[in-house]
């Protein structure tokens, strides 16, 4: 795929992701998702949380080396935005019906966030330190 093609994957990609995570905070009722019924559970809302905000956080850092930014920023950047929709993504929870704004859901999404940090700044430590 062209450079340029692959930006735009990865900002789409970002795009799409982000409203998945909108649409899934926007369900009031978690009882009419297949596979969940009542029985939602902390250890699954957990995981979820993190996971969604890991992914985002790769999208976005993705997007951003492929639109040429340097790639220590593009780190910076891309765990810094994540961890910012995580925050809005938890106030767009406190207007919907039947559902709660979690300080502890934010933390969540930024620990997801920080684990795709922390693996890219490991990777690039370890490039660094390969080239010398």
């Amino acid at each position: 795929m062209r450079k340029n093609n692959l930006k735009y994957f990865y900002i789409i990609s970002s795009l799409i992701w982000m409203g998945a995570i909108f649409w899934g905070s926007a369900i009031a009722d978690y009882s009419v998702v297949p596979g969940v019924g009542e029985d939602h559970n902390d250890f699954l809302s957990g995981t979820v949380h993190i996971l969604s905000y890991a992914i985002l956080c790769f999208l976005f850092i993705k997007s951003f080396i492929a639109s040429d930014l340097v790639k220590n920023k593009a780190i910076i950047y891309g765990f810094i935005l994540a961890s910012l929709y995580g925050a809005t993504d938890e106030w767009h929870q406190f207007f919907v019906p039947g559902r709660e704004a979690h300080l502890s859901d934010w933390l969540l999404d930024v620990v997801g966030a920080f684990l795709v940090f922390s693996f890219y700044k490991y990777a690039t430590i370890i490039n660094v330190g390969r080239k010398h």
